[in-house]
């Protein structure tokens, strides 16, 4: 990456050189939001009454078709920037999808950032200014709130059920070409480690959906028509690898932002790192699973339920943990206060550890 172009990508809010946000497009400066009277196109008329709901397993293959129909009255493009006078000078554009009908409206934090003023433009036309609700760095999610009637809440389901190999779109704004859909299927789940990625919490959906500047913060959908991941980065210099925020953890964000207006993360002063096969075997394992813990923060809450370095996490509570990288989100996602069982190898020893979670600062 040249110099300028990292500048570039610093001042958007990109994830990163190997990371680029998937995207927020930068607008050049002075560019206003769109020419008025400007509208989207209208959605593919509705599915009929009385066909199965969008929960229901599909038959046959996805139909896209329907599920543009079922979730394009929900997303947005999302225009961040400054105000000068009465016009809204945008620096980044992107994508986000109704939440709630009360107007809460979902995209990426790297997107919103410290902008000044943004403005959302809906299916119909309408451009509004939104309020920032909440943001949360750590997950790149962001909440705004517009002042709206006949919002169409994004129908929504979870991200368990994903496997690779099965069929998604991306629906959203890229380039500002509206309403969107490009189609694709889930390459690999539960991705951490990304180099340069924005997101302490690395579980992306790996898809090979073609996303491009303008697509961040939109949904990402099932065959069925439903929200399982919110489109948030494409790796640099290919074509072909886009990751997704699970609507499981996006889900569990949003709660908190709209209970406290913002996201409350526990913290159990434990910091781990992948498994080795000799560890495993020395601790007559079989195989590498789990989290061994690499230092303890003194008096922290890992440190009073007796933890010790070298110990290997094998569940957090109800939860196996298969792998180091999934601990974090376990426990960040639980509410300071709460006990919870750990099931420990210390060596050959099978031990339970109970451990509070206490508040992350």
């Amino acid at each position: 990456m040249t110099r300028a172009a990292g500048r570039a990508a610093l001042a958007t809010g990109c994830l990163g050189a190997a990371i680029a946000c998937a995207a927020c497009a930068e607008t050049p400066a002075h560019a206003p939001p769109g020419p008025d009277g400007e509208r989207f196109a209208a959605a593919p008329p509705a599915p009929p009454a009385g066909g199965p709901p969008p929960s229901a397993a599909f038959v046959g293959g996805p139909d896209f078709a329907a599920a543009f129909a079922a979730v394009s009255p929900s997303v947005v493009g999302v225009v961040a920037g400054r105000r000068e006078g009465d016009r809204l000078v945008a620096e980044r554009t992107g994508s986000g999808f109704v939440w709630d009908a009360s107007g809460h409206v979902v995209t990426n934090d790297h997107l919103v950032g410290e902008s000044k003023a943004v403005a959302v433009r809906l299916e119909d036309g309408r451009a509004l200014a939104a309020r920032v609700k909440g943001r949360d760095a750590s997950t790149d999610l962001a909440v705004l709130h517009v002042m709206a009637a006949g919002l169409n809440p994004a129908p929504r389901g979870n991200a368990d059920g994903l496997l690779p190999g099965t069929w998604v779109a991306a629906i959203g704004n890229p380039m500002g070409m509206d309403h969107s859909i490009t189609v694709g299927v889930v390459s690999a789940t539960g991705r951490h480690g990304l180099p340069g990625a924005r997101s302490r919490y690395l579980n992306f959906i790996q898809t090979d959906v073609n996303l491009n500047p303008g697509n961040s913060g939109g949904p990402l959908v099932d065959g069925r028509g439903v929200v399982v991941g919110l489109n948030t980065a494409v790796l640099d210099r290919t074509q072909g690898i886009a990751f997704a925020t699970p609507i499981d953890l996006v889900e569990t964000v949003v709660r908190d932002i709209l209970e406290n207006g913002r996201f409350i993360r526990g913290f159990a002063g434990i910091v781990v790192k992948p498994v080795r096969l000799p560890d495993a075997t020395a601790a007559g394992l079989g195989r590498a699973t789990g989290a061994r813990v690499e230092k303890i923060v003194p008096d922290g809450p890992g440190d009073a339920a007796g933890v010790l370095p070298g110990d290997i996490i094998l569940k957090f509570g109800s939860k196996k943990v298969d792998e180091a990288a999934s601990l974090p989100w376990l426990i960040a996602q639980t509410r300071p206060g709460t006990s919870v069982e750990l099931r420990v190898a210390r060596g050959e020893q099978r031990l339970v550890l109970v451990l509070t979670v206490a508040q992350a600062q």
